[in-house]
């Protein structure tokens, strides 16, 4: 499957469409860290697909590791940690720029791209552009079946639906899995659990009334475009300044091709920390052949990570296929 971004444009172009304005953080600001932690439950969520009181069926598992895009998510390694301090390096040296469909992160003096297509080579996930009337996909019937007139569904509610359910012709509880899914790990919020949790966006909540949609939908775009819209968020919540460096800072949404990039594009990165997956297909996405190395620790302090790049200004090219 081909990915295509809105404008097939040159490489030339692209970068003098990027016109670099400057950067958010300055240089005094790289080695503060930040408490990250994020809202896509990979781990958590597969564990409680394996351990329902009355397990998936063979129907109901094959139809999520058959599924064009939800299948590498199965293929990952089941790591309980996520390594966020990467990508806090990236952000510390994201780029100002007019063009809004993409980020830009300059790393010792390399500009390092995230747009579509780093997205959907990292994740495998479908990134191109929305079908016609999408919003309109779905209906209300599972909705109003199961939380009635509910203006807020939260993930903790989809969950406690989810555990009870047992398998049916009516393929509901296929639905309600699908939903904790997306809601948990591809179109996760910031805050998803607790009295002040954010409802899972009322579009997913409509879309797993059709699974066939559900298999078509392009959700590598929508998860970009989250991710693009919380990097704009933390740009401007920060300002420019780090003030509070044990502050926690929740990432929602799916955020693993934007946890790897940084190590994808700078080798000597990849060689520290991300082994290769031998046994991997190699039809697989990146996500699929790569897991980063056991320390010990949860994660990467950023004073390591810094260390070990060091003045390096070696990179893959910005259009570097992989």
């Amino acid at each position: 499957m081909e990915h295509e971004e809105d404008n097939d444009a040159s490489e030339s172009e692209e970068t003098e469409a990027m016109k670099p304005l400057g950067m958010h953080f300055e240089p005094s600001q790289y080695n503060k860290k930040i408490k990250l932690s994020t809202r896509c439950h990979i781990f958590e969520t597969l564990k409680t697909l394996d351990k329902l009181e009355h397990p998936l069926t063979s129907s109901e598992r094959d139809w999520f590791e058959n599924h064009p895009q939800f299948k590498h998510i199965f293929h990952m390694p089941r790591e309980p940690n996520h390594k966020l301090m990467g990508m806090w390096m990236l952000l510390l040296r994201t780029a100002k720029i007019e063009k809004k469909k993409e980020a830009w992160f300059v790393v010792n003096g390399v500009p390092i791209r995230y747009g579509l297509r780093e997205h959907a080579l990292m994740s495998g996930l479908d990134c191109r552009c929305y079908p016609l009337d999408y919003k309109e996909a779905g209906g209300t019937v599972f909705r109003r079946k199961y939380f009635l007139r509910k203006k807020k569904i939260t993930l903790e509610d989809v969950r406690r639906h989810l555990l009870v359910m047992q398998p049916d012709r009516t393929r509901d509880r296929l639905k309600m899995a699908v939903l904790y899914f997306l809601g948990s790990i591809i179109a996760g919020y910031t805050k998803d659990s607790g009295r002040d949790a954010m409802g899972i966006d009322d579009f997913v909540v409509s879309a797993v009334n059709d699974l066939g949609f559900c298999v078509s939908f392009p959700w590598g775009r929508l998860s970009f475009e989250n991710m693009l819209e919380e990097i704009s968020h933390t740009m401007s919540h920060f300002n420019g300044v780090v003030v509070k460096e044990n502050a926690l800072w929740p990432v929602p949404g799916f955020c693993i091709p934007l946890e790897f990039l940084l190590f994808e594009a700078v080798p000597i990165l990849a060689n520290t920390y991300v082994d290769q997956i031998p046994e991997a297909d190699a039809s697989c996405p990146r996500m699929c052949r790569r897991k980063f190395k056991r320390t010990g620790q949860k994660g990467f302090p950023l004073k390591n990570i810094g260390d070990t790049l060091g003045t390096t200004t070696v990179s893959y090219p910005s259009n570097c296929h992989y």
